[in-house]
């Protein structure tokens, strides 16, 4: 045990680090201390009075929230962050059971080739919540009222998950923190059910609306994001699938039951620290939008062709390096499919014969904005529906010019 707490004081400042070490130290961790420690209790009957492992304190779990962080210093965290907290008093055990994967700030490229690796790990309390002390992030916990069959379950599920390691191929779509916790609470639950409030308002969203509105601090970021979101987040599907963001998590298991007792609790936080501002910023996609389209409506009436061009160049350029990253990445986003009908190099390329493809483009963009902005559930940042206008002004305008000449003739 000296050897291992000795090897778990590693440099808390970067998570990178300590998912490496840990995926090497899964068993020692956790396993090897809970699970060795029932196995003990035939030989060990006589020095120690044996535990209820039925008991309601025999295990103890909870949900812990880790508020959001800037995006400078993780990408990922800026939705914050969910993981378990499984404690045995009997025993002295207390560790925190973590789903999460490298940094990708350390190296952009190799998360969009799909290179960058998660897994489940275990580390003592005292030693994970340093992390969040050095950046001072507030972790709140709630405890969890599960039959404590289920928790000593949920337990041995955490410890089988341990031993994969850091191996798996980090995917959002499936291997989110919040939907991992669900997914292994509901596992452990077994045929016990968790039944949610009625009024719950997730219930008629979809998961890219969710995942959009935990987001309006980083409008960019939340545009990027479209890149890496397919039609699984375009559909409904039940409620549990839907919680993806570690805040809505807590909110909704504290409204929850699960055999007739509120499925969460809020207990104190862990960690008290310093909340990131929460206030929207004033340069906003939409903003760049609303400009360009005014712009472009200025030039109308003008003979200028400059910002035509100007155009055309970001529709190419933007067009290069979606198809660019869909090379690169291995699951392309639906979205970013359907911007490949904004932003595509094609009209550069053929600007030659302008006169034959504009005015059916321009018709063609209208269509794909307005059936965008009247589908049931977003499938695209509202800005760029904004920004495609923009486009079928800059396609259409010579055929309107043509037809104000002839009228005048």
């Amino acid at each position: 045990m000296k050897r291992i707490q000795q090897t778990i004081n590693v440099n808390q400042n970067d998570m990178s680090k300590i998912s490496t070490w840990s995926s090497k130290l899964p068993a020692s961790l956790s396993a090897c201390l809970f699970v060795l420690c029932l196995l003990m209790f035939g030989s060990n009957a006589s020095a120690q009075t044996e535990p209820d492992r039925m008991a309601d304190d025999f295990v103890l779990t909870s949900l812990c929230i880790a508020d959001p962080t800037d995006w400078r210093e993780d990408v990922l965290g800026t939705t914050g962050h969910a993981f378990l907290r499984l404690q045995c008093p009997f025993y002295g055990l207390d560790y925190c059971f973590s789903y999460e994967g490298e940094n990708i700030n350390d190296n952009l490229l190799r998360y969009v080739s799909g290179e960058t690796k998660m897994g489940m790990f275990a580390i003592p309390t005292a030693e994970y919540l340093k992390d969040y002390e050095h950046w001072n992030r507030s972790v709140h916990e709630y405890r969890l009222n599960l039959p404590a069959d289920a928790e000593v379950r949920l337990w041995e599920i955490m410890d089988n998950h341990l031993t994969q390691g850091i191996v798996l191929r980090q995917d959002l779509n499936k291997y989110g923190c919040a939907i991992t916790v669900v997914r292994y609470v509901k596992k452990a639950l077994g045929k016990t059910r968790i039944v949610y409030a009625k009024d719950e308002a997730l219930s008629s969203m979809t998961r890219r609306e969710i995942g959009y509105r935990s987001l309006h601090r980083y409008p960019w970021l939340r545009l990027s994001s479209m890149l890496m979101t397919d039609n699984r987040y375009d559909k409904q599907c039940p409620l549990d699938e839907k919680l993806v963001v570690p805040a809505d998590l807590a909110e909704v298991w504290q409204h929850a039951k699960v055999a007739d007792k509120p499925m969460a609790t809020y207990i104190g936080d862990l960690v008290e620290g310093a909340a990131l501002p929460d206030k929207d910023p004033w340069f906003t996609p939409m903003l760049l939008s609303v400009l360009i389209l005014l712009i472009t409506l200025a030039f109308v009436l003008t003979r200028y062709a400059y910002w035509d061009w100007l155009m055309l160049s970001v529709q190419a350029v933007f067009g290069i390096m979606l198809i660019a990253t869909w090379v690169m990445m291995k699951e392309f986003g639906s979205s970013a499919l359907l911007l490949l009908v904004l932003f595509n190099p094609l009209p550069l390329i053929c600007i030659r014969w302008r006169r034959v493809w504009s005015m059916p483009y321009a018709i063609v963009l209208l269509v794909w904005a307005v059936v965008l902005a009247l589908w049931p559930h977003m499938l695209v940042d509202p800005s760029l529906i904004v920004l495609c206008l923009s486009f079928v002004v800059i396609y259409s305008k010579d055929w309107v010019r043509k037809k104000l000449n002839t009228r005048k003739r």
